[in-house]
């Protein structure tokens, strides 16, 4: 057959293929649309079961050890919750057909219920892997490249062989294929230098990117009181180390208890909470309308309570204008109008009516002017959204506002300004107050602003506004990742999924969710992360197993959370590889160790502080090796400061409780015994010769003034410890200022003590002499008939093993000796 024929048959043949193709399309859309329409009908019948509810998850959250035979955590069989059949018996079948025929939605479809183990699917990570790799042999596609670059990023945990670098590799290729997940993880690695050199102008330019795509959103975001996922779900416990331990300020915020424990306190220290009803009403909307991890919100419910505290106020002080309001219902009242008018104002919970609002905000104006009133008001004349807009009226009320400390009216007269006078700062003559009042919005915790200011600085046209500032790549950086850190609830929505299924005790699921964040560089996932990765609490839990990958991947993210000034993270690290923990199997690295417990110190962490002393006083962590009594007696004495100085800091924010100080103060006994008790190991010591050793300064205590030493003394601890960090000398004779009081409490303690204990050793030979033996059997032959026998004196004998308690009318002594 010629070439003319082969041309022609097909051409005849070609319409037959194209139908037949078509076909074939069109079967394998009405698959996955019917998959897909099977997923939404699971979705909206979906019940969750969950094990952790706001009652028992404070100070109680457990996470069970991970058993790599099983490859899941163990946890019990009853609170497995198997699929939906429909889910196994319908959506998968189907979805397998149409990724078998090449439909590549389908096959990340498929592969996104196998990785994230949605509706209690059992996740398999393998089959997860295959369907991505799927996917992309079909087409390209940025979701299916991205979960690809972190399945080789962190080896699933064991799971497959951790690739880093093929991982940062899909990572890129996501980027480029409009992944937003990819933006946050390479902005992050080129900004810390993970995988990466570090290069924050590479970083610049993503965060910019991601600004921009964040600053679209919050536009047209009308709920800013949306709770926020991005916690450290071991601040349920109260940090890293416990309540008594942790350093880091927690990120829990119950919001619905917060306002029910205020609405409780109200009504108890009032003689008449009837009185003030509106105090309860306006903590019951707000409640609502906040909502919190456990609590939804009820936008509904929240609109009504502030309705019915309106009409109240208006039913009491409307006929008289608002004129006699008592200042505790001034405040609250207030409250409740300016929340009822932005509801109206937002849309939020009912249809949007700026008549209303504008009603309800000059209702509030008359109890109280509060910003927030000032702000909208000027909104609604800026906008014209009534009448004709009015700038000069809307400056007048921003400025208002302003003068109250408001960062929204600080950010929206700025924006304002630049409507007015022209948005290129460099040739407006008002640059100056623009940019001051964008950077007071910033300051004062506006989140839009952050992302003017970064705009500002990027185009060098704060250089302009004020030229004392300084520019550079890290503070602008700053600001962009701020402002993105922020919107975690547009950028991170994985983190909602991850404390979901943590509350239905899926940890497996859970621990995806918050790596994918922790990838992302957020600090708070990257605790939840090791959390779940290596558990330290309990401590008492005697059958601990840690496989060393996911060890090592625990403090991959508690060093990306170090590099973010968390300190419990830090210390953490250092206590890993001090060894402290053999059961996480990691190899010990004390100068790393050292390293960190210094960084901690260096942060003003007690606990840091306390752990460098300890090192100090053992002689681990110093390139030389050297025990320091000098800067271990120092660091304890930092410790015992920064503690006290948490401790007067929680104080003043009504924080509840207050760090330990009991490992210190037996510490730093510790150290005054080792001199004590054990001299001639202090003789021979490597620093004797030294004019600086802790013998010497025995020696030479109160001859030199403390005056001379005042200025001296917190640079000479530090020039100490650079010495010995890095193996140097140190050549200052400074003297270690004791106090001589502390020894002579010790020496009394000891005589007091002695005396105690040889009087009472006299005491007991009288008795002995005296017959005492004889009331001691007869008391333990009452004790033997079941009861104690009292004597004529009134004292009751209790005796066992010839232990004594000695009972005499109602009191009793317990003699005792203690060092």
């Amino acid at each position: 057959m010629n070439t003319g024929c082969v041309i022609i048959l097909l051409i005849s043949l070609l319409p037959g293929i194209i139908i037949a193709q078509s076909q074939r399309d069109v079967a394998e859309d009405d698959e996955y649309r019917s998959a897909m329409a099977h997923l939404e009908d699971i979705e909206r019948t979906y019940q969750r079961k969950y094990i952790l509810t706001a009652e028992n998850v404070e100070n109680n959250l457990y996470i069970p050890q991970f058993d790599s035979k099983t490859g899941n955590y163990r946890t019990s069989l009853e609170l497995e919750t198997p699929p939906p059949p429909l889910l196994v018996q319908e959506v998968i079948p189907l979805l397998e057909t149409a990724a078998s025929q090449n439909h590549s939605e389908a096959a990340v479809t498929l592969a996104d219920l196998f990785m994230f183990g949605n509706f209690s699917l059992p996740p398999d990570y393998k089959k997860a892997k295959q369907y991505y790799e799927k996917a992309l042999s079909i087409a390209p596609n940025g979701h299916a490249y991205f979960m690809l670059g972190f399945i080789y990023s962190t080896g699933m945990f064991g799971e497959f062989e951790a690739d880093p670098e093929r991982g940062n590799l899909y990572y890129q290729f996501a980027m480029e294929n409009g992944d937003i997940n990819a933006l946050l993880v390479l902005a992050y690695r080129n900004l810390k230098g993970i995988v990466v050199p570090q290069d924050c102008e590479m970083a610049l330019p993503i965060y910019s990117k991601l600004a921009s795509i964040g600053l679209h959103w919050i536009s047209n975001w009308n709920h800013p009181n949306e709770v926020s996922y991005n916690i450290r779900i071991s601040d349920f416990n109260g940090g890293i180390f416990g309540e008594k331990l942790s350093e880091t300020s927690s990120s829990i915020k119950m919001r619905s208890r917060v306002y029910a424990d205020l609405k409780q306190s109200f009504e108890e220290t009032k003689l008449n909470a009837n009185d003030h009803e509106y105090v309860s009403l306006y903590y019951d909307g707000v409640g609502h309308m906040m909502g919190d991890y456990f609590v939804s919100r009820n936008l509904t419910k929240a609109f009504l309570k502030f309705q019915q505290c309106v009409e109240l106020g208006e039913e009491i002080y409307g006929a008289n204008d608002y004129k006699n309001v008592g200042s505790i219902d001034r405040m609250y009242l207030s409250s409740c109008q300016t929340h009822l008018a932005r509801m109206y104002f937002k849309g939020v919970s009912v249809p949007r009516n700026v008549a209303k609002a504008e009603h309800y905000y000059n209702m509030s104006l008359k109890v109280q002017a509060t910003p927030e009133v000032l702000n909208d008001l000027a909104v609604i004349e800026e906008e014209g959204l009534l009448k004709k807009a009015n700038y000069s009226r809307a400056v007048e009320l921003y400025a208002s506002a302003v003068a109250k400390k408001s960062p929204e009216a600080n950010k929206n007269l700025a924006k304002l300004m630049m409507k007015i006078y022209g948005d290129d700062l460099s040739a407006n003559a008002h640059r100056s107050e623009v940019y001051k009042h964008m950077k007071d919005a910033a300051y004062l915790g506006d989140t839009e602003a952050l992302f003017y200011m970064g705009r500002f600085l990027e185009s060098g046209l704060a250089a302009s506004a004020d030229p004392a500032e300084q520019i550079t790549c890290s503070k602008t950086v700053m600001y962009y990742r701020e402002f993105v850190k922020r919107l975690s609830r547009f950028f991170t929505p994985h983190l909602k999924y991850a404390f979901e299924e943590l509350k239905c005790g899926n940890y497996k699921n859970s621990l995806v969710g918050y790596s994918i964040a922790a990838e992302q560089g957020f600090e708070p996932a990257q605790v939840s992360a090791a959390y779940l990765l290596y558990q330290l609490q309990p401590l008492s839990e005697a059958t601990k197993v840690f496989a060393v990958s996911r060890v090592k991947n625990a403090m991959k993210y508690l060093d990306g959370a170090s590099r973010q000034a968390n300190v419990d993270a830090t210390i953490l690290l250092g206590s890993l590889l001090a060894g402290e923990d053999p059961k996480a199997q990691i190899e010990t690295d004390p100068e790393r160790a050292f390293s960190y417990f210094r960084l901690a110190a260096d942060r003003h962490s007690s606990y840091g502080a306390y752990k460098l002393a300890e090192m100090y006083e053992n002689g681990l962590g110093p390139v030389n090796n050297t025990t320091d009594y000098y800067l271990a007696k120092r660091y304890y004495d930092q410790s015992l400061q920064y503690r006290e100085k948490f401790d007067f800091d929680r104080s003043v924010t009504l924080n509840k409780g207050s760090l330990n100080k009991a490992h210190i103060s037996w510490a730093m006994l510790r150290l005054r015994f080792k001199y004590l008790f054990n001299r001639k190991a202090f003789k021979n010591n490597q620093m004797e010769n030294s004019s600086d050793s802790w013998l010497n300064a025995f020696k030479k205590i109160g001859k030199k003034s403390p005056n001379k030493e005042k200025d001296f003394e917190s640079r000479e601890h530090n020039s100490r410890a650079d010495a010995h960090h890095l193996g140097g000398t140190h050549e200052h004779d400074y003297v270690e200022s004791y106090d001589l009081g502390d020894y002579l409490v010790i020496a009394l303690t000891f005589v007091f003590f002695s005396i105690f204990f040889f009087q009472n050793v006299l005491r007991q030979v009288r008795q002995i002499r005296n017959g005492r033996p004889l009331a001691a059997n007869q008391n333990r032959e009452a004790a033997g008939a079941g009861g104690a026998r009292g004597n004529e004196n009134g004292e009751q004998n209790w005796g066992w093993n010839g232990n004594q308690f000695n009972f005499r009318r109602g009191n009793f002594e317990f003699h005792f000796f203690a060092i």
